[in-house]
């Protein structure tokens, strides 16, 4: 079976190597080992390549989407190092460094959400220091349940085991009957229910709803539109932005703040503002977006009467990053 980047770098000797090295030197051994993983898996790499190409053509000139290129690579194994120290580091040394690496930007939105007492739906995606959300919220005291897959048992044992220490949850698909479930019920205790607007892979397309993504003309996941009904929780968009020098701004909204920029919000629904939002991001750090290898997957949600296209200009929201 072809091994994946993510079961790659979190081989027995690479994580006991990264546990010698210490953190900083950590980021550089990873890079080494990204570096050659994409030399053996140049199929990937190529797939990566070719979506930003896709996606910028048009928007940027060839020397920015190179520029661009190298910048989503070096995000993705940004990514991985995160996952390393979120998982790995020490509770004292994670501790610290959420404390001190990370600043947050409109989090009275979760509680002004909160005060309601129906619990908030806070939607991410995989943009940034995603996995530092759910410890940076229970860090600073909030009730968090994050809907999580996890790539390995050992994986899933260590995050238990520091999610336990600061009062946070997983809703584990592998282990939950009932995903819808469990999310109402974690609602319902009014706790922070975190979870993703662009997991590809486990989308539901709405046969008669369409959106532009990217570039391309798909059918909307019906997961966020069907989940916003159901549950009656506000809705909260959350990016955790990686600056530089491993600094981090949390970036949080409302669903009235989000409507407010963007004008033709009052004849979508939530999944589609909420993807619009996202898309914004995507476009702005485009090094941020790790799920560029999944980009191709976006054809199988294409309608088959309509050809894709990808527009030079596309209207985008604009939320605050200053």
């Amino acid at each position: 079976m072809k091994i994946n980047l993510s079961s790659f770098l979190q081989g027995r000797f690479n994580i006991f190597m990264c546990r010698m090295l210490g953190w900083e030197i950590t980021f550089f051994y990873m890079s080494i080992l990204g570096e050659l993983y994409f030399f053996f898996n140049r199929k990937e790499k190529w797939k990566i390549k070719n979506a930003v190409k896709a996606v910028f053509t048009g928007r940027k000139n060839r020397s920015e989407i190179r520029s661009i290129t190298r910048d989503v690579f070096r995000g993705i194994l940004s990514h991985y190092f995160e996952k390393f120290f979120n998982a790995y580091s020490t509770t004292e040394t994670w501790k610290t460094f959420f404390r001190t690496h990370i600043e947050n930007q409109g989090i009275t939105s979760i509680n002004q959400a909160l005060s309601k007492g129906k619990g908030v739906l806070l939607i991410t995606g995989h943009l940034g220091g995603v996995e530092f959300i759910p410890g940076y919220l229970a860090l600073n005291n909030y009730p968090v349940t994050i809907v999580v897959k996890f790539k390995t048992n050992r994986l899933r044992e260590i995050s238990n085991q520091r999610a336990n220490e600061v009062s946070s949850r997983f809703i584990d698909p592998d282990k939950t009957p009932n995903i819808m479930k469990a999310i109402f019920e974690n609602l319902k205790e009014n706790r922070v229910v975190i979870t993703q607007c662009d997991e590809i892979d486990e989308w539901r397309p709405c046969r008669n709803n369409k959106i532009d993504f990217l570039g391309k003309h798909i059918h909307m996941d019906r997961t966020i539109n069907i989940l916003s009904k159901r549950c009656k929780a506000p809705i909260v968009f959350g990016a955790m932005h990686r600056d530089s020098r491993h600094r981090y701004k949390f970036i949080t909204s409302s669903w009235e703040e989000m409507t407010k920029q963007y004008q033709r919000s009052m004849d979508m629904s939530i999944g589609e503002v909420v993807l619009k939002f996202m898309e914004h991001y995507i476009y702005k750090f485009p090094e941020e977006w790790y799920q560029w290898k999944k980009y191709p997957k976006l054809d199988m949600f294409a309608p088959s009467d309509v050809a894709a296209e990808t527009p030079l200009s596309i209207p985008v929201l604009e939320p605050s990053l200053v």
